[in-house]
């Protein structure tokens, strides 16, 4: 079945991941939660999908933060590794407008390679019509 990018795109704006995972994309439903503890700090992720082994999760922040630094995102992936070898980290901030999608590339005999995609939805105009 071939790709619907306008419907994806469109999911990705709407931070509809579990939509656009399992059913554009095929990936099995997975639900787990995994607390992590970072520079005294509690972080929860929400695993929603998985493939052959590869679990997604999502990292919403406390409503009062915006999306961890990359130092702290890092000590959250080796977290994560703990659980889950292979994953992907979607880390959202509070408005759910921009996106970091991070996993790590990792081969026998090299250095794990972090990757990052960043991605920012359209600001949502709302018009007002005066009469």
């Amino acid at each position: 079945m071939p790709l619907n990018i306008k419907r994806i795109r469109t999911l990705l704006q709407n931070s509809d991941f579990k939509t656009l995972f399992v059913e554009e994309l095929g990936w099995n439903r997975y639900k787990a939660e995994l607390d992590v503890f970072v520079d005294n700090q509690s972080i929860r992720l929400s695993a929603f999908t998985e493939k052959r082994g590869m679990v997604v999760f999502l990292c919403d922040p406390p409503s009062d933060k915006s999306i961890p630094d990359y130092s702290i995102r890092r000590k959250i992936e080796r977290q994560v590794t703990k659980s889950h070898h292979e994953h992907l980290i979607i880390y959202l901030d509070t408005d759910k407008g921009k996106q970091i999608w991070q996993w790590v590339k990792r081969e026998t005999g090299k250095l794990t390679a972090c990757r990052e995609h960043r991605f920012s939805a359209p600001s949502r105009v709302i018009l007002s019509f005066k009469k």
